[in-house]
């Protein structure tokens, strides 16, 4: 048999497996059953025949299946089957490597808590144990959940909470850090506002001298006046004949 020829034969046993549990989980004919007409032993073997579909297969089919099924559940949003499957292939993808090779079965149990049956069966593997969890309707019992998951024990349980309350105390306290440093920046910015404004004030006063240049325009004044003295003094001198120290020009009148 060819190689493909095997991978749709395993293909439809387990699409067949899956119509049974989903498609007859509400077509139970006992008159003594105790779940929307199935009885614990008639979930108990659909349950399990269901995970030895998944454990006979290799992680390459897994993961081939389980990327037929999510795009199944893509094409087909109304049909939740195919995204239930999808989901357990991927759950069941990602804990095998944790828990080793299958050892057994061991016990099973159904919990009826409001409109859900919850049906829970343990299974015994080599490094670590697991449960194939399946959630259906009470009135319909069709099935709405599928999980696999890994089973730990009390200290892992109890190491996971203190690790989970560690870091919640952790966040908290970062976040007070975080709101203290914004209150404290507040009582700050007061003082560095005054500052800045300190600092642009005084550019303003230095610029206050600036009228300074006035003076040196009134000595370039007095020293052009006293040149014009001297040079009308010449020219008096000259036009009368007389010397320079016998007469005193005391003020020149400009007419414009």
């Amino acid at each position: 048999m060819k190689k493909g020829d095997l991978m749709k034969k395993k293909l439809t046993i387990l699409l067949t497996t899956i119509a049974c549990l989903l498609l007859l989980a509400s077509c139970g004919s006992s008159k003594t059953a105790s779940y929307g007409g199935k009885t614990k032993s008639e979930l108990k073997n659909e349950q399990q025949k269901y995970a030895d579909q998944l454990l006979a297969l290799s992680a390459d089919e897994l993961k081939q299946y389980s990327e037929y099924f999510a795009q199944q559940a893509k094409e087909t949003q109304t049909d939740k089957s195919a995204e239930m499957t999808s989901v357990l292939l991927k759950n069941w993808i990602d804990v095998s490597p944790s828990v080793g090779d299958f050892i057994k079965y061991t016990d099973f149990k159904v919990d009826v808590a409001g409109k859900t049956v919850t049906c829970t069966l343990n299974m015994d593997f080599s490094k670590r144990d697991a449960r194939m969890v399946f959630v259906y309707n009470k009135n319909t019992m069709k099935t709405t959940a599928m999980n696999f998951e890994p089973v730990y024990t009390k200290a892992e349980t109890m190491s996971k909470a203190a690790l989970n309350v560690l870091m919640g105390m952790i966040t908290v306290f970062c976040v007070l850090i975080i709101i203290s440093v914004f209150i404290y920046a507040f009582r700050i910015i007061p003082y560095i506002q005054k500052k800045l404004e300190g600092n642009s004030a005084a550019p303003s006063q230095a610029g206050a001298p600036a009228a300074a240049p006035a003076v040196s325009s009134k000595k370039e004044d007095l020293t052009d006046d006293l040149e014009l003295v001297a040079v009308i003094t010449a020219a008096i001198a000259a036009g009368t004949g007389a010397s320079t120290d016998s007469f005193v020009v005391r003020s020149i009148k400009r007419r414009y």
